[in-house]
Formats: structure tokens, sequence, C-alpha cells
């Protein structure tokens, strides 16, 4: 394999993007960032001068950047999730390889008119499922693989998705409704953890799914009496509802990169423009129980039947005190238990001669959740996601870790399933195209 400099353009100069360009600043050996797209001048800007883009190479539109010819080996795709693939099919095209951000796909159309491209121009590319590439879950699928379990016969996995990061993302957010991002909370946010559970039944296939859920705690119909429109103008609970913008972007300084961004650019950000901002036209402000969710959930469970007999079952619940991904898998010969943000698991093998019938033995990795570390967050996952898809369209094997299309056109197709069996009531079967193949 060949270690060389690999020349990137991002499409979209959003967080996610910036999380990935960053590793450039960390390892200027592996990665450059040449050129930039998005509609947005002021992000636009301040992208081009933290990387060093020339402006000649910076764009409004992707129609744009490919009018240019190749400007560089590889895209980072890190727009919305409903333009991942009208971004991205021009740029493999194009002839560029591709990093994309999760979820690739808001319907099955267009993630088979995506893979149905990348399959025609030969194109490398790689989904960024970051979980697959924290030490955590890297350990947990070693010891899978190595046989230390046997042949697993139940997967259990759930995300509990904290009030705050439940209320800022998924109710005052982009990704409230599938109206405004046309992708549903379970693939906008758990997309990661059905991938997590295939790539841990990668011996085996999903056949079906049944799914239950709803939007439990938000609507007008939930909100408290006498409550008002916008917590810092007009609501008496400011002080003491948990979901107050006060409480969560004032006094705790939380999701920076999302509710200061109609403030970027526009001068020092003080607390005093702050204030004014929750007080006013800033949407982050408004009060949580009056966002239009579109019949958006706020808990999901999903329940998989493996072709060879296994079964899965991954539970989504918005609105817990902590975030915390547990993961239980139960072999033929033993189980895996653990929790990701505590950055440790177990391993309980068959002991029919001791006392408890079992053996233990604990594992402790590397920093986890999505604290950010020395190299990004999630882990550490996002730096190295990064350098292994570097490495991939530098000519080497994908990695055990690496989410390479095929894998994650089989989740995403799982997650599609998974959305009409909710909508139904109904056990949906799971089916492949030869595009996905």
């Amino acid at each position: 394999m060949e270690n060389k400099l690999v020349t990137a353009v991002l499409v979209g100069a959003g967080n996610r993007a910036d999380v990935y360009a960053s590793v450039s600043l960390r390892r200027p050996d592996r990665l450059k960032i040449v050129g930039l797209v998005d509609p947005d001048g002021v992000r636009l800007r301040l992208m081009r001068e933290k990387y060093a883009v020339p402006e000649e190479n910076c764009f409004s539109d992707v129609s744009e950047l490919v009018k240019r010819g190749k400007l560089a080996d590889a895209v980072i795709n890190g727009t919305m999730d409903s333009l991942h693939v009208p971004t991205s099919i021009p740029v493999l095209e194009a002839g560029y390889d591709l990093l994309v951000e999760k979820p690739f796909a808001v319907n099955e159309t267009e993630m088979e008119a995506l893979a149905r491209t990348a399959n025609e121009h030969g194109s490398r590319v790689v989904v960024g499922h970051v979980l697959r590439y924290t030490d955590f879950y890297r350990a947990v699928k070693k010891l899978v693989s190595d046989g230390e379990i046997g042949r697993i016969i139940s997967v259990e996995m759930c995300e509990h998705v904290n009030y705050h990061h439940m209320a800022v993302s998924y109710v005052r957010g982009k990704w409230r409704s599938e109206k405004l991002c046309l992708a549903p909370m379970l693939l906008a946010k758990s997309c990661h953890d059905i991938d997590i559970m295939l790539w841990m039944m990668s011996e085996t296939e999903p056949v079906s799914v049944a799914s239950f859920g709803s939007d439990f705690q938000f609507g007008k119909d939930r909100k408290p009496e006498g409550a008002g429109s916008r917590c810092m103008a007009d609501c008496p609970y400011v002080d003491d509802c948990i979901f107050s913008a006060k409480a969560n972007y004032l006094a705790a300084v939380r999701w920076s990169q999302y509710v200061w961004k109609c403030l970027e650019g526009k001068g020092p950000l003080t607390d005093e423009r702050k204030a004014e901002s929750l007080s006013t036209d800033n949407p982050y402000g408004r009060c949580v129980w009056d966002f239009e969710r579109d019949g958006n959930v706020d808990h999901q469970t999903v329940i998989l039947n493996f072709k060879n007999g296994a079964v899965g079952s991954f539970t989504m619940t918005g609105g817990s005190a902590k975030s915390e991904r547990n993961i239980h898998l139960v072999g033929t010969k033993g189980e895996i238990k653990g929790t990701f943000e505590d950055s440790r698991f177990v391993l309980r093998k068959m002991a029919p001669t001791t006392r408890a019938g079992y053996e233990e033995t604990e594992y402790t990795t590397s920093e986890g959740g999505d604290k950010i570390g020395a190299r990004g967050g999630h882990g550490n996952g996002d730096e190295n996601l990064v350098l292994d898809f570097l490495d991939y369209i530098n000519g080497g094997e994908p990695s055990t870790s690496c989410a390479v299309l095929a894998d994650s056109v089989k989740s995403h197709r799982t997650v599609f399933a998974a959305g009409r069996a909710l909508k139904t009531g109904t056990v949906v079967p799971i089916s492949a195209s030869e595009d996905a193949k």
C-alpha cells in the first residue's frame, strides 16, 4: 500500500465535515484539504481560512466543483442527510472517491441510485459509521471474530439519548421532523447502532423486522399549563424546566455548534448577545413543546430475525438523564456485556466446574463516548475512520472496521424496513438488490 498524501474537497462545511477535515491539521502528511463547497458564505469563509484553501477552489454548489475537472483524490461529504445522494452522485461521476457521513441516503430509491453510480464508476465509497473505529467496539468485534463466545444466539443493544441532546437535535433542531430533514430519528441517530449489530452478525443476514415506538413526550398537547412560547421571554418555568434554553445553552454552555450558528461571523459571542438571541429569533429559544414533529418518534424498539435463526433487538430511547450505549451478546460458548461510555465490558465464559458456573474477564478500553479527546470525538473513532479511509483509497484492503458501501446499504435497508414495520404494525421482510451487493 502506498502511503501518499491524499487531497480532498469538503462538500458541506458543517460540523461533521470539519471534524473529519481536522485530521489534516494533526496529520498534514496524510491529508490536505484543497477545496470547499457550501452555499453558506460565512461557513465557506471560516473553513477556507481554517484550512488555507485557495479562494478559487471554493464553490457554492457541487455543479461548480465538477465543472472545474477533478481537483483532488477524494471528497468528504458532510452535507445534511437529504443532500448526501444529490451531492455525491455528481462527484462519483467525476471520478472522486468518497467519504460520506451517515445516513448516506434517506430512502431506498436514493440508496440504490448511489450504489449503482459507485459500481458503474468503480468508486471507493466509505460511510461514516465511526463507532466501528472506537477501541470499545473493535475490541468486542475481535473477541467475536476469534470465536470467544461461539455462535451468537442473540444481540441486545440500546441507545439512551439524553434529554438535552434529544431536545437540541431532535425536537428544536433540524432532525425533528421527516418533513424537514427527510430522515426519521432511527435513521438519523441510530443507523450507527444497527450497523454495529449487523457488523457483529456478519456471518449471517437479517431477513425480517418488527418495530414499535411513538412520540411519548413532546407536542403541544403535552405542554405544561401556562408555559410560554420562549423560555427566556415569557415562560414562568424558565428556571425549573429541564429543557430550558437558559439552563442548557447559557448556564451549561451545551451544543454551541448548533445553538449559536445564527450568530456565526457576526462579532463576539457575548452573554448579552446570546440571551437576546434566545429571547427573540433563535429557534433554540423556543418552547420545546411547540415544535411540529411530523409523527417522528422519541423512542423505538427494533426486533430482527436473522437467516441463521439468531435474533437481535435494539431500543433507542430519547430523554434519559445520561447518554449511554449498551451491548449484550449471548453466544453458544459465552457472552459479552458492556457500556460504551464506560469504556468497559466483560467476557463471561461457561465454566461448569466452578461454583458460579462461569468465569469472567473484564476489559477496559480507551476513552469512550462522545468526549472530545486528543484525536476527536466518538471515542477517537472520528480520526481512526479518516485515516482508514486514506489507507483504503491509497490501495489498501478495507480493514475489519471499514464500512464500505455494501455494508452500509445492508444496515440502511434494515432501518428502512424497520420504519415500514413501525408504521404498518407488521413484520416486514428485508430483501437485497443487485446494486447493493
